[in-house]
């Protein structure tokens, strides 16, 4: 299934996604790849969005790592 979605370029591009109402744009953040400088971006400096970073069935496991630390 993550075939068919544009990979992810940017937080922004992620966050904008991710808060769409739009259901194939709220699809995408939860399905489409990410570069890893992205997830890490996302993750370090964006608090409020780590918990639909780990909706994202494509999250590395250096990233599932790090988003198990965070008390949410």
């Amino acid at each position: 299934m993550t075939d068919r979605f544009p990979e992810i370029t940017s937080v922004e591009e992620f966050i904008r996604l991710r808060e769409s109402e739009d259901p194939a744009d709220y699809n995408r953040s939860a399905w489409a790849a990410m570069p890893l400088a992205v997830w890490r971006d996302l993750v370090r400096n964006r608090p409020d969005m780590r918990v639909w970073a780990a909706h994202n069935r494509t999250a590395p496991s250096e990233i599932l790592a790090e988003l198990i630390k965070d008390p949410d």
